[in-house]
């Protein structure tokens, strides 16, 4: 006995997950998730983030008849956190099937696995071409060189790689009245508990250039030489030359009021010095 067509249909309860931003790459890949989804009756797109970001995807996602749901919420989450937004909605809707615009942004990439296992489903990347057929789903993904023919039963998170037809520019969106916008409260998520997942703000600072880094690297391990202030012949060693204090220094032995010296035994009155023995004011004198 062969299905009827809405039997068929009901065989899946599809979402396309278009993430918190923008494509980084061309909207075509957008596109190309979006003209997917639309192989399956009843498929929802879903995006989350800021407004503008949300009447973009509501407007790329109308013109293929797909409704769109959108999470607004100015949080900036990591891969785990976007994937517990995108599973809520995926719960709140009844979604079995979850397709991924993986190409768009690299962090897709990482959502599929956090999705399948938030979800307790199946999961498969690099899709390049998808069909509905019943109960099944046929799949083809690159894998490296090779192309791999994949049938696909039950639930399951599917990454797309998959570009739409080519666009040079799109006019700007204007803000969705068919949108359906859900709060964060209302998919059974806390904003405080789900800012755990927040991303650290970037720093203002400039990074420093390569040549400061090792020359403070540098600084911090290289010894100092024996020369070098405070070292044997620096000030106030013994051997310095004319150093004060030392021992050839002012005030030295051999310095001014020494034994050499005026005053000191072999000065003026001394044994040796002018008036000594045979000087004036000496012993022969």
């Amino acid at each position: 006995m062969t299905a009827s067509p809405t039997a068929r249909e009901a065989a899946h309860v599809v979402a396309v997950w278009l993430g918190n931003a923008p494509p980084v790459r061309s909207i075509r890949w957008l596109d190309g998730a979006l003209k997917v989804a639309a192989k399956f009756t009843g498929a929802t797109a879903v995006a989350a983030g800021e407004p503008t970001w949300l009447d973009l995807a509501a407007d790329r996602a109308a013109r293929l008849g797909l409704a769109c749901v959108g999470v607004p919420t100015d949080l900036q989450l990591d891969y785990l956190g976007w994937a517990q937004v995108m599973a809520a909605v995926a719960r709140q809707l009844g979604a079995t099937t979850l397709l991924v615009d993986e190409a768009s942004r690299p962090e897709r990439f990482a959502e599929v696995a956090a999705l399948a296992e938030l979800t307790d489903a199946a999961q498969l990347t690099h899709v390049v071409a998808l069909a509905p057929d019943a109960a099944i789903i046929h799949a083809s993904r690159a894998a490296g060189t090779m192309l791999q023919t994949v049938r696909i039963h039950g639930p399951a998170v599917i990454g797309l790689r998959i570009a739409g037809p080519p666009i040079d520019e799109y006019p700007t969106p204007t803000p969705s009245a068919s949108m359906r916008r859900l709060e964060l409260a209302a998919i059974g998520l806390d904003p405080a508990v789900l800012g755990h997942r927040a991303l650290p703000p970037r720093a203002s600072q400039q990074a420093r250039r390569t040549v400061d880094r090792v020359a403070d690297h540098l600084a911090l391990h290289i010894a100092p030489r024996k020369g070098a202030t405070g070292g044997k012949g620096a000030t106030s060693g013994k051997d310095a030359t004319g150093a004060t204090g030392g021992k050839g220094a002012t005030g030295g032995k051999g310095a001014t009021g020494g034994k050499g010296a005026t005053g000191g035994k072999g000065a003026t009155g001394g044994k040796s010095a002018t008036g000594g023995k045979s000087g004036k004011g000496g012993k022969g004198g």
